[in-house]
């Protein structure tokens, strides 16, 4: 507690000053990476699954209630649901939801008339489109069974084609095949029993209906769309989405810890060497996919914010590593970020990352907040004390 009041306190001496900043490295910068058995959060046990239940058999959903008890994780029986509600593709009245949904799907199918089944109408860019896409599926989770299904791998290529067709600006771009994956198990899961460990395929999964799959396709669409509209910066020409990101995660590592930059510029080692797979896919191939999924809980709850709380996740996680590469060459540095070794991490890792993520958010805002309230003579004050 200590520690979050002179984190979250005026700016004083700058002795002071650099107090906090020794307490943010000596909290946050700790050893992840080291085996250990940490105890679970149980966000599935039975009184977080009555909590959603209150709130989601309200007539109107309170959203903002919703996405606050979503932060800390959902419950995996009312996953699916959660999200569609917090991405806001199914609306918070119960009433509307069925009208919808149903409106939705029914655009989704035209679409794949329109734009998937013409095959003898497509043009050479768009069979090259195909072909990247179809690869593309084939290295996605490629060690679980569930992403191995033909019938699977079929959806997946189709409705990536389907945005990629919709949304020209941008295309298909590598990573958007990352984003998708959770979505493809939970919504999966809302059918049939999917095992959030093994991803194996359900054994009843090959009685699902045509129509349930088609369903399933077009609100993994449907919820796509939502979750790149606030990343869409990423994906278009160019990619300044992804600079910007650089820019600002230089600064929030530079605020609390410089000597990871100065590593990184004495080593050589650039941000595209591993931070281009962090920040497009959203971290979703940094760790095992049940935990990219809790991950995922947290970053659809911050809604608009989701962008930025991902920057300051993908910089908290830069800290975690900076112990583990700090006496590296830069090879080896770069080989450890692109296989970060989080095998063994549990939810409770995750939940603590981000919470930690969160807490650099609120202190860097705040600070900014007060250096932009300060005048210039009050500046001067403290600066001459």
């Amino acid at each position: 507690m200590s520690f979050l009041k002179k984190l979250f306190s005026k700016p004083a001496k700058d002795k002071e000053n650099q107090s906090v900043q020794h307490n943010i490295n000596q909290i946050y910068n700790t050893q992840p990476f080291q085996r250990k058995s940490n105890p679970i959060y149980n966000y599935n046990g039975i009184h977080r699954i009555e909590q959603f239940e209150i709130i989601l058999e309200q007539q109107i959903i309170d959203l903002e209630q919703l996405k606050q008890l979503t932060w800390r994780g959902a419950p995996q029986v009312y996953r699916a649901k959660v999200w569609k509600l917090i991405l806001k593709y199914i609306p918070p009245n119960h009433m509307s939801q069925t009208s919808v949904i149903y409106k939705k799907r029914q655009d989704y199918i035209q679409y794949i008339k329109n734009y998937y089944e013409q095959i003898n109408e497509r043009d050479d860019g768009e069979e090259k489109i195909i072909k990247i896409i179809s690869n593309d599926v084939l290295r996605t989770q490629p060690d679980f069974k569930l992403f191995r299904d033909p019938k699977i791998q079929n959806l997946f290529k189709r409705l990536l084609f389907i945005w990629s067709q919709r949304h020209p600006m941008s295309g298909y771009v590598q990573g958007i095949n990352d984003i998708a994956s959770p979505l493809i198990a939970v919504f999966l899961n809302e059918y049939v029993r999917v095992d959030f460990n093994k991803f194996d395929l359900p054994s009843d999964f090959n009685k699902l209906p045509d129509d349930i799959l088609l369903d399933i396709e077009a609100d993994i669409y449907w919820c796509l769309c939502k979750i790149i509209d606030n990343i869409q910066d990423y994906f278009i020409q160019n990619q300044p989405g992804v600079s910007l990101a650089y820019q600002k995660i230089k600064s929030i590592i530079s605020t609390i810890d410089p000597s990871i930059l100065d590593y990184f510029n004495t080593q050589q080692i650039d941000f595209n060497h591993f931070a281009f797979r962090w920040v497009i896919c959203l971290l979703v191939r940094e760790f095992p996919l049940y935990l990219a999924i809790r991950l995922m809980d947290t970053y659809l709850s911050e809604g608009d914010n989701m962008a930025n709380l991902h920057i300051y996740t993908v910089s908290n996680l830069i800290l975690k590593c900076a112990p583990e590469i700090q006496n590296k060459n830069m090879g080896e540095a770069v080989i450890f970020l692109q296989n970060l070794p989080t095998k063994d991490w549990t939810e409770l890792d995750i939940e603590m990352l981000l919470q930690e993520a969160y807490v650099f958010k609120e202190h860097l805002n705040n600070k900014q907040n007060l250096n932009q309230s300060i005048t210039p003579t009050q500046s001067n004050r403290i600066s001459n004390k």
